[in-house]
């Protein structure tokens, strides 16, 4: 008896272990579902005030020049002069979206994928760790930007993109 309860304990903390040591990876289907028009609003800390400030935005999301990538057209109905061109870029191992680490991909209880990528860069002109946070379904996609500065213990949601159709 000790000594199946034993091999039942290093199988499990082998399977633990070879599980979170598992590259999160994502596919182009991940991406593709986010393609079209989309309505939406932008949420940003404005750091003079220490507030929260809305905006309208809206983006249409095409193909880019591969299968890996999408072109993301934004667009600010109040502030036209704002408008920009995004890439949303995925590694072909699909282990990386722009060049930064996925740590986590999870399929959520309503359907949705939420990705999670990580990396390390300047915010404010201070140091800090950068996550962003993708959440896409057929009628929701979130792009959420938070960072955690040198010396903090705390996340501080820097924007975030809504989107709905």
């Amino acid at each position: 008896m000790r000594l199946t309860t034993t091999k039942l304990l290093i199988g499990f903390i082998l399977c633990f272990v070879l599980d979170s040591q598992t590259q999160q990876t994502i596919t182009t289907e991940d991406l593709n579902t986010v393609k079209g028009k989309w309505t939406g609003i932008l949420t940003y800390m404005d750091y003079r005030s220490g507030k929260p400030f809305s905006m309208p935005a809206n983006v249409e999301i095409e193909q880019g020049k591969n299968e890996n990538q999408l072109l993301m057209h934004i667009n600010y109905p109040k502030e036209s002069n704002a408008n920009s061109k995004e890439r949303i870029s995925i590694s072909k191992n699909g282990t990386e979206i722009n060049r930064h680490e996925i740590i986590s991909r999870k399929k959520l209880s309503d359907g949705q994928i939420e990705i999670i990528t990580t990396y390390f860069g300047k915010d404010n002109n201070s140091k800090a760790q950068i996550k962003n946070i993708y959440i896409l379904s057929e009628n929701l996609f979130v792009i959420r930007k938070e960072v955690k500065f040198e010396g903090s213990e705390d996340w501080l949601v820097r924007n975030e993109y809504k989107y709905v159709r």
